[in-house]
Parts: C-alpha cells; sequence; structure tokens
C-alpha cells in the first residue's frame, strides 16, 4: 500500500493508497491532499472510510518516519511519550513498514 513521498527536508510528506484512494500526508498526519477514483467510488461508506483512514495512517508513519530520519541528532535521546507530544509516534507495524521507504542518504552510517 504505501508508496514514495517527498525526499526533501524541507518539505517531508508521506503519501499511500491502493483501491482507488491516495493519500498525501504532512508529519503528524496533516491531511495534505486526497484523491478518489471511480473504484473507491464504488465502494460503500463504510468501507471507503475504513480505507481512508487505512492510508492516512500508513501515510503518517512514512512522513514520520522521514521527519525523525532528517532530524535524528536533535532527536537523540527523546522517548515514546516525548515523540509523541510531537505528533511523531505510530503503531509499531506501521513503522517498520514505513522505515523501509526512508531515503538511504538520509540514514546514519
Amino acid at each position: 500500500m504505501s508508496e514514495g513521498a517527498s525526499e526533501s527536508p524541507r518539505d517531508i510528506t508521506g503519501a499511500a493508497g491502493s483501491g482507488g484512494i491516495r493519500v498525501e500526508v504532512y508529519p503528524g498526519g496533516a491531511l495534505s491532499s486526497l484523491s478518489l477514483d471511480r473504484r473507491a467510488m464504488a465502494a460503500g461508506s463504510h468501507e471507503l472510510s475504513t480505507a481512508i483512514l487505512a492510508a492516512v495512517n500508513e501515510a503518517t508513519a512514512v512522513a514520520n518516519q522521514r521527519t525523525k530520519a532528517a532530524l535524528r541528532d536533535a532527536l537523540d535521546g527523546l522517548g515514546e511519550h516525548e515523540l509523541s507530544l510531537l505528533g511523531l509516534n505510530q503503531h509499531v507495524a506501521l513503522t517498520e513498514r514505513a522505515e523501509s521507504t526512508t531515503p538511504d542518504s538520509w540514514r546514519a552510517s
């Protein structure tokens, strides 16, 4: 489900989508864009809302991981509580999936 996102530290976003849904969010989950095609519109309202929320959660995990990577030195020593206050936490499974989208150039050597 996860797709690429911006690699510029000045404009970090996360994107995700499937089944005719495409979302892009900023770190912390603020929605940047949402698009729905005919496939998505054919779903029932409950299925559509569930799929949108899943895409937003996955895109948020990507944006949050990219933010953490970009700010690695500044965030050093912060625990989950502090990251939560910054809006940079998410479910462990989403973190692992999002980590795989972090550009190698952002990884610590």
